[in-house]
Protein backbone atom coordinates (compact mmCIF):
# COMPACT_ATOMS: atom_id res chain seq x y z
CA UNK A 1 0.00 0.00 0.00
CA UNK A 2 3.20 2.40 0.42
CA UNK A 3 4.80 2.15 -2.27
CA UNK A 4 1.43 2.37 -4.65
CA UNK A 5 1.39 6.17 -2.91
CA UNK A 6 4.72 6.79 -2.97
CA UNK A 7 4.55 6.16 -7.24
CA UNK A 8 1.31 8.37 -6.91
CA UNK A 9 3.27 11.28 -6.06
CA UNK A 10 6.04 11.37 -7.93
CA UNK A 11 7.88 14.67 -8.01
CA UNK A 12 7.77 16.57 -11.35
CA UNK A 13 11.08 16.95 -12.68
CA UNK A 14 12.25 20.85 -13.26
CA UNK A 15 11.37 22.33 -17.01
CA UNK A 16 14.66 24.07 -17.06
CA UNK A 17 18.41 24.06 -15.73
CA UNK A 18 19.48 25.99 -13.74
CA UNK A 19 21.89 27.68 -16.27
CA UNK A 20 18.74 28.72 -18.24
CA UNK A 21 17.17 30.17 -14.94
CA UNK A 22 19.99 32.38 -14.74
CA UNK A 23 20.10 33.53 -18.41
CA UNK A 24 16.45 34.87 -18.09
CA UNK A 25 17.33 36.14 -15.07
CA UNK A 26 19.51 38.46 -16.64
CA UNK A 27 17.57 39.29 -19.63
CA UNK A 28 14.73 40.94 -17.32
CA UNK A 29 17.09 42.47 -15.48
CA UNK A 30 18.90 44.00 -18.87
CA UNK A 31 15.54 44.83 -20.17
CA UNK A 32 14.41 46.94 -16.85
CA UNK A 33 17.51 48.29 -16.77
CA UNK A 34 17.41 49.52 -20.61
CA UNK A 35 13.37 50.72 -19.81
CA UNK A 36 14.25 52.40 -16.96
CA UNK A 37 17.52 54.61 -18.69
CA UNK A 38 14.84 55.02 -21.73
CA UNK A 39 12.09 56.64 -19.15
CA UNK A 40 14.64 58.69 -17.59
CA UNK A 41 15.72 59.98 -20.76
CA UNK A 42 12.11 60.65 -22.35
CA UNK A 43 11.88 62.39 -18.66
CA UNK A 44 15.18 64.62 -19.05
CA UNK A 45 13.90 64.99 -22.66
CA UNK A 46 10.53 66.31 -21.78
CA UNK A 47 11.41 68.99 -19.45
CA UNK A 48 14.39 70.23 -21.41
CA UNK A 49 11.25 70.77 -24.25
CA UNK A 50 9.00 72.22 -21.30
CA UNK A 51 11.54 74.74 -19.87
CA UNK A 52 12.70 75.92 -23.68
CA UNK A 53 8.95 76.64 -24.04
CA UNK A 54 8.73 78.97 -21.36
CA UNK A 55 7.87 82.50 -22.41
CA UNK A 56 7.79 85.60 -20.30
CA UNK A 57 7.33 89.46 -21.13
CA UNK A 58 10.18 90.77 -22.27
CA UNK A 59 11.23 94.35 -20.44
CA UNK A 60 13.46 96.84 -22.43
CA UNK A 61 10.26 98.91 -24.39
CA UNK A 62 10.66 102.48 -24.68
CA UNK A 63 7.79 105.30 -25.80
CA UNK A 64 9.11 108.84 -26.78
CA UNK A 65 6.42 111.55 -27.14
CA UNK A 66 7.55 113.39 -30.07
CA UNK A 67 4.74 116.17 -29.28
CA UNK A 68 1.71 117.10 -26.84
CA UNK A 69 -0.97 114.93 -26.31
CA UNK A 70 0.52 111.38 -25.58
CA UNK A 71 -0.40 109.46 -22.19
CA UNK A 72 0.14 106.12 -20.92
CA UNK A 73 -2.21 104.18 -18.93
CA UNK A 74 -0.82 101.42 -16.67
CA UNK A 75 -1.87 97.54 -16.86
CA UNK A 76 -5.21 97.35 -14.62
CA UNK A 77 -5.36 101.23 -14.77
CA UNK A 78 -7.58 103.68 -16.02
CA UNK A 79 -6.10 106.71 -15.37
CA UNK A 80 -3.57 108.35 -18.04
CA UNK A 81 -0.65 109.26 -17.80
CA UNK A 82 1.22 112.45 -19.25
CA UNK A 83 4.41 111.80 -21.07
CA UNK A 84 6.53 114.43 -21.00
CA UNK A 85 7.30 115.83 -24.34
CA UNK A 86 11.03 114.74 -25.69
CA UNK A 87 11.03 112.02 -22.33
CA UNK A 88 11.70 108.59 -22.83
CA UNK A 89 9.70 106.05 -20.81
CA UNK A 90 9.77 102.53 -20.21
CA UNK A 91 6.60 100.03 -21.19
CA UNK A 92 5.29 97.03 -20.39
CA UNK A 93 2.97 94.17 -21.29
CA UNK A 94 -0.59 95.27 -20.78
CA UNK A 95 0.11 99.18 -20.77
CA UNK A 96 -1.71 101.37 -23.50
CA UNK A 97 -0.16 103.91 -25.29
CA UNK A 98 -3.11 106.73 -26.56
CA UNK A 99 -2.48 110.28 -28.85
CA UNK A 100 -5.06 112.81 -28.07
CA UNK A 101 -7.06 113.68 -31.69
CA UNK A 102 -5.55 116.97 -31.72
CA UNK A 103 -2.63 116.38 -31.84
CA UNK A 104 0.13 118.12 -33.81
CA UNK A 105 0.75 116.33 -37.84
CA UNK A 106 3.49 113.70 -38.25
CA UNK A 107 5.09 111.56 -35.84
CA UNK A 108 3.63 112.11 -32.44
CA UNK A 109 4.86 109.46 -30.65
CA UNK A 110 7.55 106.14 -31.03
CA UNK A 111 7.60 103.14 -29.25
CA UNK A 112 10.46 101.07 -29.63
CA UNK A 113 9.79 97.47 -28.39
CA UNK A 114 12.96 94.90 -26.99
CA UNK A 115 13.57 93.15 -30.22
CA UNK A 116 14.04 96.31 -32.50
CA UNK A 117 10.77 96.88 -34.13
CA UNK A 118 9.33 100.59 -33.94
CA UNK A 119 5.86 101.74 -33.79
CA UNK A 120 5.27 105.16 -34.73
CA UNK A 121 1.94 106.53 -33.62
CA UNK A 122 0.13 109.59 -34.92
CA UNK A 123 -2.85 111.80 -33.76
CA UNK A 124 -6.18 109.87 -32.49
CA UNK A 125 -4.56 106.72 -32.03
CA UNK A 126 -4.92 103.91 -28.88
CA UNK A 127 -2.33 100.67 -29.17
CA UNK A 128 -2.23 98.30 -26.38
CA UNK A 129 0.76 95.88 -25.82
CA UNK A 130 -1.48 92.86 -25.24
CA UNK A 131 1.80 90.65 -25.39
CA UNK A 132 5.56 91.01 -25.55
CA UNK A 133 6.71 87.75 -24.92
CA UNK A 134 9.44 85.08 -26.23
CA UNK A 135 10.92 82.16 -24.51
CA UNK A 136 13.10 82.65 -21.94
CA UNK A 137 15.53 79.89 -21.88
CA UNK A 138 15.45 79.21 -25.46
CA UNK A 139 15.16 80.90 -29.19
CA UNK A 140 12.09 78.96 -30.13
CA UNK A 141 9.51 81.85 -30.09
CA UNK A 142 9.43 85.40 -30.53
CA UNK A 143 5.78 87.10 -30.09
CA UNK A 144 4.25 90.57 -30.70
CA UNK A 145 0.02 90.68 -29.86
CA UNK A 146 -0.83 94.50 -30.35
CA UNK A 147 -4.85 95.60 -30.06
CA UNK A 148 -5.34 99.04 -31.80
CA UNK A 149 -8.91 99.99 -31.81
CA UNK A 150 -8.23 103.52 -33.50
CA UNK A 151 -5.77 105.44 -34.91
CA UNK A 152 -3.33 105.13 -37.25
CA UNK A 153 0.64 104.03 -37.03
CA UNK A 154 3.46 103.07 -39.15
CA UNK A 155 4.59 99.58 -38.04
CA UNK A 156 8.70 98.60 -38.51
CA UNK A 157 8.74 94.96 -38.07
CA UNK A 158 12.38 93.57 -36.88
CA UNK A 159 13.86 90.51 -38.52
CA UNK A 160 13.70 87.24 -37.39
CA UNK A 161 16.81 87.32 -35.75
CA UNK A 162 18.17 83.72 -34.10
CA UNK A 163 14.19 82.82 -33.23
CA UNK A 164 13.17 79.54 -34.99
CA UNK A 165 9.20 81.04 -34.77
CA UNK A 166 7.91 84.72 -34.45
CA UNK A 167 4.80 85.91 -34.99
CA UNK A 168 3.38 89.71 -35.12
CA UNK A 169 -0.54 90.27 -34.60
CA UNK A 170 -2.06 93.05 -34.70
CA UNK A 171 -5.80 92.95 -33.55
CA UNK A 172 -8.13 95.76 -34.94
CA UNK A 173 -12.69 96.11 -34.04
CA UNK A 174 -12.72 94.35 -37.24
CA UNK A 175 -9.82 92.18 -38.51
CA UNK A 176 -6.60 90.25 -37.04
CA UNK A 177 -3.42 91.10 -38.82
CA UNK A 178 -0.22 89.32 -39.38
CA UNK A 179 2.74 90.82 -40.26
CA UNK A 180 5.81 89.35 -41.73
CA UNK A 181 9.39 90.04 -39.60
CA UNK A 182 11.46 92.48 -41.32
CA UNK A 183 8.59 94.28 -42.72
CA UNK A 184 7.25 98.11 -42.84
CA UNK A 185 3.41 98.37 -42.80
CA UNK A 186 1.03 101.13 -42.43
CA UNK A 187 -1.87 100.54 -40.79
CA UNK A 188 -5.40 102.60 -39.81
CA UNK A 189 -8.11 101.10 -37.76
CA UNK A 190 -11.67 102.35 -37.06
CA UNK A 191 -14.87 101.28 -38.27
CA UNK A 192 -12.41 99.69 -41.41
CA UNK A 193 -8.84 98.60 -40.98
CA UNK A 194 -6.79 99.02 -43.76
CA UNK A 195 -2.94 97.62 -43.84
CA UNK A 196 -0.40 99.03 -46.27
CA UNK A 197 3.07 96.93 -47.11
CA UNK A 198 5.56 98.76 -47.87
CA UNK A 199 7.79 96.13 -47.18
CA UNK A 200 7.66 92.50 -46.39
CA UNK A 201 4.23 91.19 -46.52
CA UNK A 202 0.99 90.56 -44.24
CA UNK A 203 -2.06 88.45 -44.57
CA UNK A 204 -5.24 90.09 -42.80
CA UNK A 205 -8.07 88.43 -41.54
CA UNK A 206 -12.05 89.19 -40.60
CA UNK A 207 -13.09 85.98 -39.52
CA UNK A 208 -11.57 82.83 -38.00
CA UNK A 209 -13.23 80.23 -40.43
CA UNK A 210 -12.20 82.52 -43.38
CA UNK A 211 -8.96 82.00 -45.29
CA UNK A 212 -6.44 85.04 -44.44
CA UNK A 213 -5.97 87.58 -47.29
CA UNK A 214 -2.05 88.02 -48.60
CA UNK A 215 -1.06 91.46 -49.30
CA UNK A 216 2.47 92.30 -50.67
CA UNK A 217 5.05 94.63 -51.03
CA UNK A 218 2.69 97.56 -53.00
CA UNK A 219 -0.89 96.92 -52.15
CA UNK A 220 -2.83 97.59 -49.35
CA UNK A 221 -5.95 95.89 -48.12
CA UNK A 222 -9.50 97.59 -46.84
CA UNK A 223 -11.70 94.86 -44.37
CA UNK A 224 -14.44 96.30 -42.76
CA UNK A 225 -17.30 94.41 -40.73
CA UNK A 226 -19.29 91.65 -42.68
CA UNK A 227 -17.51 92.39 -45.75
CA UNK A 228 -14.51 90.50 -47.53
CA UNK A 229 -11.66 92.17 -47.65
CA UNK A 230 -10.60 93.96 -50.90
CA UNK A 231 -7.13 94.09 -52.00
CA UNK A 232 -6.07 97.31 -54.71
CA UNK A 233 -2.47 99.59 -55.07
CA UNK A 234 -1.66 101.21 -51.97
CA UNK A 235 -2.23 104.61 -53.18
CA UNK A 236 -4.56 107.29 -51.99
CA UNK A 237 -6.29 110.26 -53.63
CA UNK A 238 -6.17 112.84 -51.62
CA UNK A 239 -7.85 115.36 -53.60
CA UNK A 240 -11.83 115.10 -54.67
CA UNK A 241 -13.54 115.77 -57.69
CA UNK A 242 -10.06 116.31 -59.46
CA UNK A 243 -12.14 115.68 -62.70
CA UNK A 244 -14.96 118.58 -62.33
CA UNK A 245 -17.71 116.27 -63.17
CA UNK A 246 -19.25 117.07 -59.98
CA UNK A 247 -19.08 121.50 -61.55
CA UNK A 248 -16.99 123.13 -58.16
CA UNK A 249 -18.43 120.56 -55.63
CA UNK A 250 -15.21 120.57 -53.21
CA UNK A 251 -13.88 123.40 -54.05
CA UNK A 252 -13.85 127.26 -53.72
CA UNK A 253 -13.53 129.86 -56.27
CA UNK A 254 -13.24 133.24 -56.05
CA UNK A 255 -11.76 136.32 -58.21
CA UNK A 256 -9.30 138.70 -55.91
CA UNK A 257 -7.97 141.65 -56.97
CA UNK A 258 -5.04 144.09 -55.81
CA UNK A 259 -3.68 147.15 -54.35
CA UNK A 260 -4.12 148.10 -57.54
CA UNK A 261 -7.82 149.19 -58.06
CA UNK A 262 -8.77 147.25 -60.07
CA UNK A 263 -12.60 146.88 -61.32
CA UNK A 264 -12.04 143.48 -63.59
CA UNK A 265 -12.62 140.36 -61.85
CA UNK A 266 -11.67 136.74 -63.28
CA UNK A 267 -13.97 134.13 -64.07
CA UNK A 268 -13.89 130.67 -64.16
CA UNK A 269 -15.68 128.43 -67.11
CA UNK A 270 -16.31 124.49 -67.07
CA UNK A 271 -16.51 122.90 -70.52
CA UNK A 272 -15.95 119.64 -71.77
CA UNK A 273 -13.06 119.13 -73.99
CA UNK A 274 -10.60 116.42 -75.58
CA UNK A 275 -7.86 116.28 -73.78
CA UNK A 276 -5.66 113.30 -75.81
CA UNK A 277 -7.54 110.58 -76.45
CA UNK A 278 -10.61 111.11 -73.96
CA UNK A 279 -13.60 113.50 -74.15
CA UNK A 280 -13.53 115.62 -70.01
CA UNK A 281 -14.95 117.96 -67.92
CA UNK A 282 -11.67 120.88 -67.89
CA UNK A 283 -11.42 124.72 -65.88
CA UNK A 284 -10.82 127.82 -67.86
CA UNK A 285 -8.99 131.07 -65.10
CA UNK A 286 -10.27 133.50 -67.20
CA UNK A 287 -9.86 137.70 -67.21
CA UNK A 288 -9.67 139.76 -70.21
CA UNK A 289 -10.43 143.84 -69.97
CA UNK A 290 -7.66 144.49 -67.31
CA UNK A 291 -5.08 145.61 -69.10
CA UNK A 292 -3.34 147.42 -66.51
CA UNK A 293 -3.94 146.20 -63.24
CA UNK A 294 -3.94 142.61 -61.29
CA UNK A 295 -6.22 140.28 -60.35
CA UNK A 296 -6.06 136.75 -59.16
CA UNK A 297 -8.11 133.91 -60.56
CA UNK A 298 -8.04 131.29 -57.37
CA UNK A 299 -9.55 127.87 -57.08
CA UNK A 300 -8.83 126.05 -54.14
CA UNK A 301 -9.32 123.22 -52.02
CA UNK A 302 -8.93 122.14 -48.62
CA UNK A 303 -7.17 118.99 -47.33
CA UNK A 304 -6.04 118.81 -44.51
CA UNK A 305 -4.10 115.33 -44.84
CA UNK A 306 -1.16 114.03 -42.85
CA UNK A 307 1.92 113.67 -45.17
CA UNK A 308 4.10 112.08 -42.58
CA UNK A 309 3.81 108.18 -43.24
CA UNK A 310 4.11 108.75 -47.08
CA UNK A 311 7.28 108.70 -49.28
CA UNK A 312 5.66 109.91 -52.45
CA UNK A 313 3.00 112.55 -52.58
CA UNK A 314 2.65 113.66 -56.38
CA UNK A 315 0.29 116.22 -58.16
CA UNK A 316 -0.62 115.48 -61.48
CA UNK A 317 -2.94 117.49 -64.31
CA UNK A 318 -3.12 118.60 -67.79
CA UNK A 319 -2.76 122.10 -68.28
CA UNK A 320 -3.19 124.15 -71.54
CA UNK A 321 -2.68 127.79 -71.57
CA UNK A 322 -4.43 129.47 -74.24
CA UNK A 323 -3.21 133.63 -73.58
CA UNK A 324 -1.10 135.94 -71.41
CA UNK A 325 -0.76 139.18 -71.98
CA UNK A 326 1.93 139.71 -70.23
CA UNK A 327 5.34 137.82 -71.21
CA UNK A 328 6.96 135.17 -68.65
CA UNK A 329 5.97 136.37 -64.85
CA UNK A 330 5.63 140.11 -65.30
CA UNK A 331 7.61 142.78 -64.65
CA UNK A 332 8.36 141.23 -61.06
CA UNK A 333 8.12 137.60 -61.91
CA UNK A 334 5.35 136.58 -59.81
CA UNK A 335 2.27 136.84 -62.18
CA UNK A 336 1.76 133.86 -64.43
CA UNK A 337 -1.15 132.52 -66.15
CA UNK A 338 -1.14 129.64 -64.37
CA UNK A 339 0.05 128.41 -60.73
CA UNK A 340 -0.29 125.83 -58.39
CA UNK A 341 0.15 127.15 -54.71
CA UNK A 342 0.63 124.34 -52.03
CA UNK A 343 0.12 125.61 -48.19
CA UNK A 344 1.30 123.52 -45.77
CA UNK A 345 3.26 123.28 -41.94
CA UNK A 346 6.61 121.69 -42.14
CA UNK A 347 7.85 119.80 -38.98
CA UNK A 348 7.99 122.51 -36.74
CA UNK A 349 4.71 123.52 -37.27
CA UNK A 350 5.42 126.56 -39.52
CA UNK A 351 3.10 127.62 -42.28
CA UNK A 352 5.09 127.76 -45.52
CA UNK A 353 3.26 128.32 -48.96
CA UNK A 354 5.28 127.16 -52.66
CA UNK A 355 4.03 127.74 -55.66
CA UNK A 356 5.04 126.64 -59.38
CA UNK A 357 4.17 128.92 -62.02
CA UNK A 358 3.77 127.94 -65.63
CA UNK A 359 4.09 130.07 -68.88
CA UNK A 360 3.99 129.78 -72.78
CA UNK A 361 6.59 132.73 -73.90
CA UNK A 362 8.65 135.48 -72.88
CA UNK A 363 10.58 138.38 -74.06
CA UNK A 364 14.04 141.15 -72.89
CA UNK A 365 12.88 142.35 -69.56
CA UNK A 366 10.01 140.23 -68.35
CA UNK A 367 11.68 137.90 -64.95
CA UNK A 368 10.53 134.34 -65.30
CA UNK A 369 11.16 133.27 -61.89
CA UNK A 370 9.84 134.03 -58.64
CA UNK A 371 12.07 136.20 -56.24
CA UNK A 372 13.88 134.09 -53.46
CA UNK A 373 13.27 131.13 -52.93
CA UNK A 374 9.01 130.78 -52.81
CA UNK A 375 8.38 128.79 -55.75
CA UNK A 376 10.33 127.32 -59.14
CA UNK A 377 8.47 127.95 -62.94
CA UNK A 378 8.19 126.45 -66.41
CA UNK A 379 7.88 127.18 -69.66
CA UNK A 380 5.29 125.13 -71.32
CA UNK A 381 4.13 125.20 -74.79
CA UNK A 382 1.15 127.60 -76.20
CA UNK A 383 -2.19 126.38 -76.76
CA UNK A 384 -1.12 122.42 -76.18
CA UNK A 385 -2.16 120.35 -73.91
CA UNK A 386 1.00 119.39 -71.52
CA UNK A 387 0.69 116.50 -68.86
CA UNK A 388 2.10 118.26 -65.65
CA UNK A 389 3.68 116.30 -62.56
CA UNK A 390 5.14 117.54 -59.20
CA UNK A 391 6.44 115.44 -56.59
CA UNK A 392 5.45 117.85 -52.83
CA UNK A 393 7.36 115.99 -50.68
CA UNK A 394 10.33 117.72 -53.03
CA UNK A 395 9.43 121.13 -51.52
CA UNK A 396 11.71 122.53 -48.94
CA UNK A 397 11.17 122.49 -46.10
CA UNK A 398 9.56 119.26 -46.61
CA UNK A 399 5.63 119.19 -46.20
CA UNK A 400 4.44 117.12 -42.81
CA UNK A 401 1.06 119.13 -43.22
CA UNK A 402 -0.78 119.61 -46.12
CA UNK A 403 -3.59 122.27 -46.07
CA UNK A 404 -4.58 123.52 -48.96
CA UNK A 405 -4.06 123.25 -52.59
CA UNK A 406 -4.59 126.68 -54.88
CA UNK A 407 -4.77 126.39 -58.75
CA UNK A 408 -4.54 130.31 -59.64
CA UNK A 409 -3.87 132.62 -62.50
CA UNK A 410 -2.19 135.94 -61.68
CA UNK A 411 -1.90 138.77 -64.13
CA UNK A 412 -3.63 141.52 -66.65
CA UNK A 413 -5.38 139.35 -68.73
CA UNK A 414 -4.86 135.52 -69.19
CA UNK A 415 -6.82 131.91 -70.39
CA UNK A 416 -5.48 128.75 -68.81
CA UNK A 417 -6.81 125.28 -68.68
CA UNK A 418 -6.76 122.59 -66.40
CA UNK A 419 -7.88 118.95 -66.22
CA UNK A 420 -7.45 115.89 -64.64
CA UNK A 421 -6.13 117.10 -61.33
CA UNK A 422 -4.95 114.30 -59.05
CA UNK A 423 -3.29 114.33 -55.81
CA UNK A 424 -1.86 110.65 -55.17
CA UNK A 425 0.12 109.36 -51.86
CA UNK A 426 1.76 106.52 -52.12
CA UNK A 427 4.19 104.34 -49.38
CA UNK A 428 6.25 103.51 -51.87
CA UNK A 429 8.72 105.66 -54.20
CA UNK A 430 5.99 105.24 -57.36
CA UNK A 431 6.01 107.48 -60.22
Amino acid sequence: MASRTMETFRPIPPSRTPQATARLAWFILSLSTACFFILCTLLGYGLWHLRASVAGAQGGNTLEAYAGGVSLIYAGEVRPIVVPVGEVVPLHEGETIQVEQGAPAGTAALATLWEGSTLQLYAGTRLTLRRLQATLYSERLREVVLEVPAGRLLLGVARTGPYQEVRFIVQTPVALVELEPGGNYLLRAGPETEVAVRLGEARLRVAPEQAPVRIVAGEKARAAAGSPPQVEAAQWQLLRNGDFAQGLAYWNFRSEQTADGGTVGAVYLLDQQRVGENWVWTLGLARRGGTEDRCLAILSQKIGEDLSPYRSVRLELDLRIDYQSQPGGGPLGVDYPFNVGIRYRDAQGDLQQYTYGFYDHTERGAKANFPGSEGETYLVPHYRWTHISLELLDMWPRPVFLDEIDLFASGNDYESWVANVSLIARIDYGR
